[in-house]
């Protein structure tokens, strides 16, 4: 089975380094912002039996590529350092953002996306001068500076080099579907049923792949689409783009034809070499005029705001490939009080905000008296110890409790395996996944084995989680306790990047749910503590198939909340998901079973339901 991605909590140091926070993640590892001696860089944590020798592979690279516009490495190591069992890649922190973020958000001239573009040529020019190929070119592995808009060819864990020996036993190397050449593409489909057939990516391969990424970047679209995977790819194969000028009138034709020459569908028609790219960009920067300094697509102002049917709507931007996109800060959305029934919205947004139409009877608006405050005190406290009585096997609300930040030592090597957002929370990671009460080692059932049967729940003492929610109310209303007592909800957060996507990939809609346990075994009650935490799917999900892993994290409140980060199937293929744990009857998080008032340990049961989100709210 193929880990997820590690965590590590802001304030860890790792190997002199002090983590300040998680900057992304992905199938092979985390990368986080940290710094050492006052200087920011990334440390990219990579899994060493998820990555094998790539890790070695991308250091060994990067030592070699030193370039401006090729992030660099300062540095390398193994952690934990007697049992390493991960990857540490020190490498130069970008300030900035990814290409597709930058475009999206800058809304780009032609002349800024022609600096960008020969940016990214120019740092293929020295890899591949170098023997290096990229092998993963795309928008997501290229960071544009925000100081001075210049652009780093990013992440080259699966680069290869000459002379490097092959870590796959696919017919085609590890890459980006979309992005692959038509010669990988036509490879495949003569080879299929070739043993120990093997395509070997090479420089024109990561030259297609900067066509598609200067294409979109020109234009906000890709150049080929089809509504299933083996009709995009039969027009990769053989249908020509529209050439980028015709797209989107803005364009410049030089960039448009720099752009085509790398969409050619054989090697020996496109262009020669990214030298050959940098020259042919450098040439058409050197003629360019006025109309290069216009935005390439239509701003998001006050001015363009669209409704849904009318002659700007979004559905005819994206049919009609002649219409420029959109790109930049979107503008907010005016908010207006909403009407009320038989008022007009206009009179309502106009009037006077000291005018109310509400009026408070004199003797409603005087304070209680005295003696009706102390008469409801004694009530309240005679119903709480009245409740309290009748649920005797109910301990008493615990006084009240600080929580404490753990402490600064590095979480255990194998916690860090556990997925996280886009911020990690300090407490969820030095902390076990399951304290279970019987000892029991939760493993992944093999890929012919059949699904796996989720027993039915017995019957669960449901009074004894009503009368303690009953007297710990009527107790804490009776004698007044403490606002800290209560453990607030969880805070939102967004998903993971690309885990929406992914899920929509699998057919998995946001709000569907499934059957997920803690552990493989007869349903009962398990100890769990806030942190890292995984729970395996109990049948097939969309695309997803039974025993996959769902990997989170743990919060510890009132109830149990999960937020589940990662999955892994059996097969051991690895992507981010967005899901909530639920409980079988229906609430978001886990009901705590009697037993254990920690504020970081609960009891809960072992079966639940996971439910597909966009956010976690």
């Amino acid at each position: 089975m193929r880990p997820p991605p590690a965590i590590w909590a802001p304030g860890s140091q790792v190997l002199g380094y002090t983590v300040e926070r998680q900057l992304g993640q992905g199938g092979f590892g985390t990368v986080y912002l940290a710094r050492c001696e006052g200087q920011s860089c990334a440390l990219k944590l990579l899994h060493l039996k998820r990555v094998g020798e790539r890790a070695e592979r991308e250091v060994s690279i990067l030592t070699r590529l030193r370039h401006p516009n090729v992030v660099g490495i300062l540095g390398h190591g193994y952690w934990p350092v007697a049992e390493p069992q991960f990857a540490v890649i020190a490498m130069e922190y970008v300030a900035g953002r990814q290409l597709d973020t930058w475009a999206d958000e800058e809304n780009p001239t032609g002349r800024q996306a022609a600096r960008v573009a020969l940016d990214v040529a120019r740092a293929l020019a020295a890899a591949h001068a170098d023997g290096v190929v990229h092998r993963d070119v795309k928008e997501a592995n290229v960071m544009v500076r925000t100081a001075d808009g210049l652009a780093k060819l990013v992440d080259f864990g699966i680069g290869d080099y000459e002379g490097a020996r092959s870590l796959t036993q696919d017919i085609l190397p590890p890459g980006t579907p979309d992005y692959r050449s038509p010669e990988a593409w036509r490879f495949l489909r003569s080879h299929r049923d070739v043993p120990d057939a093997r395509f070997t990516a090479g420089p024109s391969d990561d030259l297609w792949a900067l066509g598609l990424v200067f294409y979109r970047l020109l234009t906000a679209r890709f150049p080929f689409d089809g509504p299933d995977a083996n009709t995009l790819t039969e027009a990769i194969l053989s249908s020509a783009p529209t050439p980028p000028h015709e797209v989107n009138e803005r364009v410049p034709s030089a960039l448009s034809a720099v752009c085509m020459r790398l969409l050619e569908k054989t090697p020996e028609a496109r262009t020669s070499s990214a030298q050959a790219v940098c020259a042919s960009l450098e040439e058409a920067l050197r003629g360019a005029d006025p109309t290069w300094d216009v935005p390439l697509c239509e701003a998001y102002d006050e001015g363009s705001a669209t409704t849904e049917g009318d002659g700007d709507s979004f559905e005819k931007w994206r049919h009609r490939p002649r219409h420029r996109p959109r790109r930049g800060k979107r503008a907010a959305p005016e908010k207006r009080p909403a009407p009320r029934d038989n008022v007009d919205p206009d009179a309502v947004a106009e009037a006077p905000p000291q005018v109310t139409t509400v009026r408070v009877l004199p003797r409603l608006a005087r304070p209680p008296r005295a003696w009706a405050v102390l008469a409801l005190t004694v009530v309240l406290f005679v119903m709480g110890a009245v409740l309290a009585r009748w649920t005797p096997r109910v301990s008493r609300p615990e006084p009240t409790r600080q929580e404490v930040a753990p402490s600064g030592k590095s979480p255990q090597a194998g916690l860090a395996a556990a997925p996280t957002g886009p911020e990690a929370i300090a407490a969820a990671v030095a902390l076990p996944a399951t304290l279970q009460e019987v000892s029991a080692t939760v493993t992944t059932q093999t890929i012919d084995s059949p699904p796996l049967q989720l027993p039915s729940k017995p019957t669960k003492k449901g009074m004894s989680v009503m009368a303690r929610a009953v007297s710990t109310a009527a107790a804490c209303t009776a004698l007044a306790c403490p606002g800290p007592q209560v453990r607030p909800v969880p805070p939102p957060e967004p998903c993971p990047v690309g885990s929406v996507k992914a899920m929509e990939k699998l057919e998995i809609d946001i709000g569907d749910k499934n059957d997920a346990v803690f552990v493989v075994a007869r349903p009962k009650v398990i100890s769990v503590r806030e942190g890292p935490t995984q729970l395996i799917l109990a049948g097939p999900w969309g695309d997803m198939p039974s025993n996959t892993v769902l990997s989170g994290r743990l919060l510890v409140r009132e109830r149990v909340y999960g937020r589940l980060t990662w999955a892994t199937t059996p097969k051991g293929d690895s992507f981010p998901v967005c899901m909530e744990v639920f409980a079988e009857e229906g609430e978001r998080g886990m009901a705590r079973e009697p037993g254990d008032d920690s504020s970081s340990s609960a009891r809960i049961f072992t079966t639940a339901r996971v439910k597909a989100v966009s956010e976690f709210e």
